[in-house]
């Protein structure tokens, strides 16, 4: 199983998802494009194979790409080629990924919910707000739940962080979102998110999971037991 393939799968066919369901999604044979109005989330552009700038160039001619983001995953695309069309570099994450088979659930601090109506999702969208700083739309929470799990976690009567769990194919889960509001950082409630994800994707018949992570959350993924497989860039401009 190529698990770099499976996870930058998992997570184009997540931006697919919700530019289908609430915005716009343009594909050809080179590169994709999905977009949701009045949000931050998916608003990307990714290539199909490593782009040249007469590719790039094609691409933000036919489409207006304000607000887009790049994500380059190919090692050997050369980064001029965004730079001299006035990108730069937003961030580094790692792809990461891990076994499912010995899993078992370590959460019994929180207890957690799906998003199933318009309501818990503004909830959802306001917790992801708080917790990573932009915005993606309720409505794009509602039209994308019956394939997506979206969940809350809650202590008491307190809804501290998110989660997201998505299978593109039944074997691979791909965990996005993991993320707790400020307020309740530093208690451990990280853990018990990620924790409780994995062993949902595990009840679902996945094999392995997959992720993107920030530099600030990596620790944790590797003492879960993740592995770090490559290396993906995001590139904006302003």
């Amino acid at each position: 199983m190529d698990l770099n393939r499976e996870n930058i799968s998992n997570l184009t066919s997540l931006w697919r998802l919700a530019g289908q369901a609430d915005g716009q999604y343009y594909n050809n044979e080179d590169y994709a494009i999905s977009s949701v109005a009045e949000s931050q989330w998916p608003n990307k552009l990714w290539f199909h194979r490593s782009p040249t700038e007469k590719l790039l160039k094609v691409a933000l001619t036919e489409y207006n790409c304000d607000g887009i983001t790049i994500p380059l995953w190919q090692p050997d695309v050369p980064e001029e080629i965004l730079e001299l069309n006035g990108f730069t570099l937003k961030n580094e994450l790692t792809g990461m990924s891990i076994r499912l088979n010995d899993i078992h659930d370590q959460s019994p601090r929180l207890d957690f919910h799906k998003v199933t109506d318009a309501s818990s999702a503004a909830l959802w969208s306001s917790l992801f707000l708080q917790a990573f700083g932009y915005w993606i739309k309720p409505s794009t929470v509602v039209l994308t739940m019956d394939r997506v799990n979206y969940l809350i976690g809650t202590h008491g009567s307190q809804a501290i962080g998110t989660a997201v769990l998505y299978r593109d194919t039944p074997k691979i889960a791909g965990i996005h979102s993991i993320g707790v509001v400020p307020d309740h950082r530093r208690k451990g409630y990280a853990a018990d998110l990620l924790n409780h994800t994995l062993y949902l994707a595990k009840q679902h018949g996945a094999s392995h999971a997959t992720l993107q992570a920030s530099s600030m959350a990596k620790d944790l993924y590797l003492k879960t037991g993740f592995q770090e497989d490559f290396l993906l860039k995001n590139f904006v401009k302003h």
